[in-house]
């Protein structure tokens, strides 16, 4: 994984599970508008800017966790 590719965790914070997205700053408002739609209803909790990333941690349902663990930690299909 690149430095400049997105990546995700899940927090527990005073027993709660916060998602932990870290993206590029030239990333932000495209994922601030796919957290923030009807379909995954995730609501932001805060973000902290570090360096040329900025940290977003929202609360969503297991399955946006899921679907994002799944896609950001997927390895590379090579070419055969």
């Amino acid at each position: 994984m690149a430095y400049s590719d997105p990546a995700f965790v899940v927090e527990v914070v005073d027993g709660y599970p916060l998602g932990k997205l870290q993206v590029p700053l030239v990333q932000v408002a495209d994922w601030l508008n796919f957290l923030a739609t009807p379909h995954y209803r995730a609501e932001i909790v805060m973000a902290e800017q570090g360096g040329d990333r900025l940290s977003i941690y929202f609360a969503a349902s297991e399955g946006l966790y899921t679907y994002l663990q799944t896609r950001l930690h997927a390895q590379p299909q090579l070419a055969a």
